[in-house]
């Protein structure tokens, strides 16, 4: 796995390391999902992206909302943040604008995300 998941001050935190795929995104969801059994327990969702290189393919942007739309009962008008310092900042805004029941807006520091969602 090339993300690590932890709870800090009760925001769930997923950390990225290294080349990630979108299969690599997917399979942090699956853990985070069957690590967390009710995600709407805490404040908010953190994905650090600033130690990873994003490979991106165009349908990628497709399947992940897919994927979370499936998922949108356990994940109702959460918090998640997106930090990266990348050109990919654009795909989380339009991920944004799609899944309308989540609050998911993009940082270029874990502090200015995690102030976000403790506002």
């Amino acid at each position: 796995m090339k993300a690590s998941i932890e709870v800090i001050d009760n925001v769930i935190l997923r950390c990225f390391k290294g080349d990630v795929y979108l299969q690599d995104i997917i399979d942090s969801w699956d853990e985070t999902l069957a690590q967390f059994d009710n995600l709407m327990d805490y404040k908010g969702i953190i994905t650090d992206f600033l130690g990873a290189k994003l490979h991106h393919e165009d349908n990628n942007m497709n399947i992940l909302i897919d994927y979370l739309k499936r998922q949108i009962g356990r994940m109702n008008d959460m918090k998640i943040a997106v930090v990266m310092d990348s050109p990919h900042v654009t795909n989380t805004i339009m991920l944004g604008q799609e899944m309308k029941h989540l609050q998911i807006r993009p940082f270029t520091t874990r502090k200015a995300a995690l102030d976000w969602i403790n506002a």
